[in-house]
């Protein structure tokens, strides 16, 4: 069977397309003309070497034929004569930019504005500045989206300017406090990027009295009849194609430099400090990461790409990352404990490349949404992970969050993969504090219960052994349909 998907909606030139798991790019003719002049260019050669840009070739007879009627049959759309078809490298996670840290955010920025100050110097330009343009490989930020390269329009501005102020610059500087983020601030957007005028709103007091950030912003501001730049400038432009394309690269290097101004100071979160780990002695965080190397080395394949939940400063990432060679997505619902991850991962590349910090609660995952909630696919769709790790998370879940064990067990059973839970058991001093804290206090926590709802969900459970005095590891594989 010929499996078709979609994940282009709003370019009407260009879409992005999969075929039998294979994804290609369909360009009209003008955008294929640009890549093709950037596929033959010294600077494709340099980005792919970099890792900032995903590899494509042109596919042609045969192949191309099966992509255009499948992409035609399914799209809603006639193709233009003289479309193209690319085969194109994949990623192999999809992240939105409300799921990132500060730092991923601003990292996707600066490669946006390098990649476009390198395609001005051979003639070309990005029509847009979209953030999902960007996703990430461990750290490293790439660029995916080659719909968006074209050829440059001689224009001292840039007509994508608005929406890069709007997708990166504006929840940046909301988020450069130690409250807000800029992932919040995404959200507070309705996923569309986050307006000028709510911007200022609510941004850092220190902020509101930055020239500069105020400046661009007041370039957004809708005026009637307000022609786009590359109309507007368009006869001196063309008149003088040298000085319109300094005076754009000079817009280039402001934008990225108000980027950097923007880097803030880490929030103050609840779990900020657990890097700490006052709760647990040498020799257990030493039994720790061992029970969870052994996990992955006990079935093929389960380092490729770990789900670490509640994977707070990377500390069992880095040593998976070094002692089981795994690439690892550490998701968390605490930004703070993310800024350390990435404050401490980071200056480390070996690691850092393997690594990737998402802000997600897995009681809260990121759903369907967009047009017909085909835009922007659930996180369960696109997290395929090849093991679980849940180190010390369920006593929140459960106790703090109050979710049925079977429910916080069915949420982790619903990527499909191996798992292993590090439990803090109803005598470890963390749990009995949470359930101090909450009168009346009427759920199921037990060892007994956890062993119950895993067996319910998985065909094989097996208790490895304690991390600590109060912690138990169990291992869980071959889920269970519902």
């Amino acid at each position: 069977m010929t499996l078709t998907s979609s994940a282009s909606f709003r370019d009407p030139e260009n879409a992005a397309f999969s075929l039998n798991g294979d994804w290609f790019r369909i360009a009209g003719p003008g955008s294929a003309e640009a890549l093709s002049d950037l596929r033959t260019s010294q600077v494709y050669t340099d980005l792919v070497a970099e890792g900032a840009l995903v590899t494509f070739d042109e596919v042609t007879g045969s192949v191309a034929s099966a992509v255009l009627s499948a992409f035609e049959a399914t799209s809603g759309r006639t193709l233009a004569d003289g479309s193209r078809v690319f085969a194109a490298e994949t990623v192999d996670l999809i992240t939105y930019p409300w799921e990132w840290p500060n730092s991923l955010l601003e990292a996707a920025a600066l490669l946006t504005l390098d990649i476009r100050e390198r395609l001005l110097g051979i003639g070309l330009d990005l029509k847009d500045a979209s953030a999902f343009n960007v996703q990430f490989r461990g750290m490293r930020p790439v660029f995916i989206d080659l719909g968006s390269v074209e050829r440059w329009r001689p224009n001292p501005s840039w007509n994508a300017s608005r929406q890069f102020i709007e997708h990166f610059i504006n929840p940046l500087a909301v988020g450069s406090g130690d409250r807000v983020t800029a992932a919040e601030a995404w959200d507070l957007g309705k996923h569309r990027g986050l307006r000028s005028d709510v911007a200022r709103s609510i941004l850092p007091s220190g902020r509101r009295r930055s020239l500069s950030l105020l400046l661009l912003q007041s370039t957004t501001r809708p005026v009637e009849k307000n022609a786009p730049a590359e109309s507007k400038f368009s006869k001196e432009a063309n008149r003088n194609k040298d000085l319109a394309r300094n005076a754009t690269v000079s817009l280039t290097r402001r934008l990225a430099k108000q980027v950097v101004k923007l880097r803030g100071r880490a929030h103050s979160t609840t779990w900020v400090d657990y890097g700490t780990r006052d709760h647990y002695g040498s020799d257990d965080l030493t039994r720790k990461s061992a029970f969870a190397t052994e996990f992955l080395a006990a079935g093929e394949g389960r380092n490729r790409l770990v789900l670490d939940v509640g994977g707070n400063d990377g500390f069992t990432a880095a040593h998976l990352v070094r002692h089981a060679e795994a690439c690892v997505v550490v998701m968390d619902a605490d930004a703070g404990a993310l800024d350390v991850l990435q404050a401490g991962v980071a200056k480390t590349a070996d690691v850092a490349e393997k690594v990737t910090p998402v802000l997600g609660d897995i009681t809260n995952l990121t759903p369907a949404s967009g047009l017909l909630d085909r835009e922007f696919a659930a996180f369960t769709a696109r997290m395929r992970p090849s093991a679980v790790i849940c180190q010390a998370v369920l006593h929140h879940v459960v106790i703090t969050q109050g979710a049925p064990m079977q429910f916080a067990v069915d949420a982790l059973a619903a990527f499909g993969a191996p798992l292993q839970v590090e439990f803090a058991t109803e005598e470890d001093e963390k749990a009995r504090l949470l359930l101090s804290q909450i009168p009346n206090w009427s759920g199921e926590y037990s060892t007994e219960a956890l062993l119950a709802a895993l067996r319910h969900r998985y065909a094989n459970v097996e208790v490895m052994g304690t991390s600590s005095p109060t912690r138990v590891v169990v291992n869980a594989w071959d889920v269970l349909d519902a």
